[in-house]
């Protein structure tokens, strides 16, 4: 309904205006602008899908009339007999249900968002079209490989070269990859058909999380990454064609900071490549694999920002972002990409190209040029920040807990920090482990596969008495957990999950971040930091002063094929099993702060 709104103002707006005022918008310097614009999206089930359509909110949930859609596609259970490209297919609007099954969706929505503020359709047929080929499950050495991949010696010897399969242009590849060539080659063909040009703006690949729980796998992954790229530009074409690499975000597979460490180099070292960080986006509340519905639409819409940065036609009329709370004391790195209105009236992301610096050593509001470049050039705005010594910043880094009481873990397992926040508590650990475990494979109901598989920091709280207390759990691999009513993590699966505050939706102001350091899961580690944040009223606090806490890190161990979990309580003054129900046990909030 929005959109509609829109483009019945623009439409009387044109009237009333245009033939007067024939400069009022300034002429493009585009000349693809008249075409049909291609944005492709592959990879694994990050770009397929997994966050569910009823998470969206009313909005989302609505068709985009300003973007089209061309998918094709397997689940995972499909990869063992991959057919070729379903030739009924045509394009049709963007709506929710185009991932892994109908009742769920990947970033394409999010990327339609962005998209339609720079193309609006008016009176056109088609103007941007998302195309999508995706495989869940599926990796470069059996499926994504392209054909410099097979002509590397070295490369190839890991292929399963089974299933080469020859392109339309008589090169060898893997089976996605001819698939994905054959799908643009589709779309391109039925958008020739009914006279239209078409360009191809640019191409984003979420990949990497399944590779990177195997050995093989991430030993050709930089290589087969750089020939996939390569061999896309080549096959249609365009050797600067941008191309958006999406960082992993899963912390549970073996090597997930090694396929992060790959993905920078590769952006780094090809032209026209951006690694899209996702450090403050989230997984489903039910799994640590798939990116969850906020997350799925932000990480779309970075894309869609990031690829039109190359030749932006749109101009900003606003920014539309709300004030950044930022850390006393600390510089942080600020938004890369922020909402702006345009003077065709739709919303979307625009890329930050760089920001002036700001004092985080003097408190208050600040001021905060940045540059943007759109239709206009190269232009400044205005953000507003406010530095507060009563915030952290969920960014991956320590460094504001620098003057901080540190709170040390038994058995050298690392030191607990504390920010009373002015709506809200934050929680930060620095935890000294060398055998990480983040097995995201078992994860169900109830506690979500965490208890017993991963590391997890666990926090008890109350501003009452035991029974009252609400537990909230942070495992390594980054899912976090939070049940109230005095629910102890020994409850069975329908207990655990009927009182999951996160999984069930009764919470929404938190946030949280877990960094792991070196390998998972059987792995050489070196350890990993969280930090959490969750306001006051989400926790059914009233006063900050009344809270009690004390503390605990599950350490998962191994032992061959078996796996111990040992408490290491962080307590006050009794050394019981069960630490969390003696009220003895708690610190006083100001007790961990001074």
């Amino acid at each position: 309904m929005k959109k509609v709104i829109a483009i019945l103002m623009i439409c009387c707006f044109s009237l009333l205006t245009l033939t007067a005022c024939p400069n009022l918008f300034p002429p493009t310097q585009n000349p693809d602008a008249e075409k049909v614009h291609l944005l492709v999206l592959a990879g694994q089930s990050g770009a397929r899908g997994k966050a569910l359509v009823g998470d969206l909110s009313e909005d989302d949930k609505e068709e985009n009339v300003d973007v089209d859609i061309l998918a094709d596609g397997l689940p995972m259970g499909e990869l063992g007999n991959i057919p070729g490209i379903d030739e009924s297919l045509y394009i049709d609007i963007l709506e929710p249900g185009y991932g892994d099954f109908p009742s769920e969706f990947g970033p394409e929505l999010g990327i339609g968002q962005t998209l339609a503020s720079a193309y609006p359709k008016f009176d056109a047929e088609y103007k941007t079209v998302i195309v999508k080929y995706t495989a869940s499950g599926s990796t470069f050495t059996d499926h994504w490989y392209s054909t410099s991949a097979i002509e590397d010696e070295e490369v190839s010897a890991y292929l399963n070269l089974d299933q080469v399969n020859e392109t339309l242009k008589g090169d060898e590849t893997g089976p996605l990859t001819n698939n994905l060539y054959q799908l643009v080659e589709m779309a391109i063909a039925e958008l020739n058909d009914s006279g239209y040009e078409v360009v191809i703006d640019g191409m984003a690949f979420v990949h990497g999380e399944q590779d990177a729980k195997f050995d093989d796998n991430m030993m050709i992954y930089e290589k087969a990454l750089t020939y996939f790229i390569n061999d896309f530009r080549s096959y249609f074409e365009n050797s600067d064609m941008p191309v958006v690499v999406t960082e992993a975000l899963t912390n549970s597979a073996k090597y997930s900071n090694t396929l992060r460490e790959i993905q920078a180099n590769v952006s780094k070292t090809l032209k026209n490549v951006s690694l899209i960080k996702t450090c403050d986006l989230y997984t489903n509340t039910f799994e640590p694999w798939h990116f969850g519905a906020e997350s799925n639409m932000v990480l779309g819409n970075r894309i869609a920002a990031e690829i039109l940065s190359y030749n932006d036609t749109r101009v900003i009329e606003k920014i539309e972002e709300d004030v950044i709370n930022v850390p006393y004391g600390v510089t942080v790195e600020l938004p890369k990409y922020v909402k702006a209105i345009f003077t065709n009236y739709y919303s979307g992301y625009v890329k930050v190209e760089e920001y002036s610096a700001y004092d985080c050593n003097t408190l208050g509001p600040q001021d905060v040029k940045f540059t943007a470049k759109t239709a206009e050039g190269l232009k400044e705005y205005t953000l507003k920040i406010n530095v507060s010594d009563k915030v952290s910043y969920i960014d991956g880094q320590l460094t504001e807990y620098a003057n901080a009481k540190k709170n040390t873990l038994p058995n050298g397992l690392g030191e607990v920090y504390l920010i009373k926040g002015e709506i809200g508590l934050y929680i930060a650990a620095d935890i000294k482990d060398s055998e990480i475990w983040t097995y995201g494979e078992n994860w169900h109901r109830g506690d979500m596969g965490q208890k017993g598989n991963n590391d997890d920091f666990i926090v008890y709280l109350t501003d009452g008495e035991v029974n009252e207390r609400t537990t909230v759990c942070l495992s390594a691999a980054n899912l976090l957990r939070v049940y109230g009513n005095g629910v102890g993590l020994d409850s069975d699966d329908v207990t655990l999950e009927r009182n999951n505050m996160v999984y069930n939706k009764d919470i929404s102001d938190y946030q949280y971040h877990v960094t792991t350091n070196g390998l998972a899961n059987g792995g050489k580690a070196d350890g990993f930091t969280l930090e959490l944040y969750i306001s006051y009223e989400a926790l059914g606090i009233e006063d900050p002063d009344s809270i009690k806490l004390c503390f605990n890190y599950n350490d998962v161990s191994s032992t061959g094929s078996a796996k111990n979990a040992a408490d290491n309580y962080l307590i006050k003054n009794t050394r019981d099993e069960k630490a969390e129900q003696n009220i003895e046990s708690y610190y006083s909030i100001n007790d961990l702060i001074n």
